[in-house]
């Protein structure tokens, strides 16, 4: 009797157990009402669900995309194991993306769904102006420290001046833009350009290639000078083609 006894609580725990795990796995089904939200830059969109498939295209961080299928299994990307999920993009293109580049939600309706975009893209800038906030200094291609310099704040303020010429310094706010994965500055800079945005593990790189030479900055210090007063200004008609580098 007590054997019996233990077999059925047994039989009840593993019967409760793939319960849980078979609901765990439903919440994972894929809806009509299933989005998604890729997390990294140039994501691969790919032939099949497989590591070595060919790419339809790439993919940027931030965009919102519907996602039809998921595979069976689960694979191997490196050292990551996650299913692939079948997208379906705005312009009507589909193809296959590793889970670990892409983030689910349900959504009944798109306005839903874009505000869990803005929020996302929202804490990507917040955590990107944390990482660059600091004095940065141009270098050259050998590494030498050359004329610009940039300072960059969490609030998105900037100050940028030539070496010695502090008095004559630039200010405004920056913000980045993800489809270029560029950094745009409000009123110019000392260098007359937009810097590209480059994510390397853990660091940022901020460099452009500029039609002498090419423009590197180097990360000297988390101190700066005091942050500067940014005054919030409608822009002229003419503003956007002033230096070349305001936001499109």
């Amino acid at each position: 009797m007590k054997n019996i006894i233990t077999v059925t609580g047994i039989t009840a725990i593993l019967m409760v157990a793939g319960a849980f795990f078979s609901c765990g796995d439903r919440g994972n089904e894929i809806t009509d009402d299933t989005y998604g939200i890729i997390l990294n830059e140039n994501t691969a969109v790919r032939i099949d669900p497989m590591i070595f498939a060919g790419i339809v295209t790439t993919i940027g961080k931030g965009s919102s995309v519907q996602v039809v299928e998921k595979s069976s299994e689960k694979g191997w990307v490196g050292r990551l194991n996650d299913y692939w999920y079948k997208i379906r993009m705005k312009d009507g293109g589909a193809g296959w993306v590793f889970g670990k580049n892409l983030s689910l939600h349900s959504s009944a309706d798109r306005v839903s769904m874009d505000r869990k975009v803005t929020s996302f893209m929202e804490g990507e800038l917040t955590r990107i102006r944390q990482n660059l906030a600091g004095k940065w200094w141009s270098t050259n291609e050998f590494g030498d420290f050359t004329e610009h310099c940039l300072e960059l704040y969490e609030s998105g303020a900037y100050r940028s001046y030539l070496k010695g010429g502090e008095a004559r310094q630039i200010t405004g706010t920056y913000t980045v833009n993800f489809n270029k994965n560029e950094i745009e500055f409000s009123d110019g800079t000392s260098f007359k350009s937009n810097l590209d945005l480059v994510k390397r593990g853990a660091d940022y790189i901020i460099k452009r290639n500029m039609k002498e030479y090419d423009l590197h900055f180097t990360k000297i210090s988390v101190e700066t000078s005091p942050e500067p007063e940014i005054r919030t200004h409608s822009p002229a008609r003419g503003d956007t083609a002033g230096n070349g580098n305001t936001p499109e």
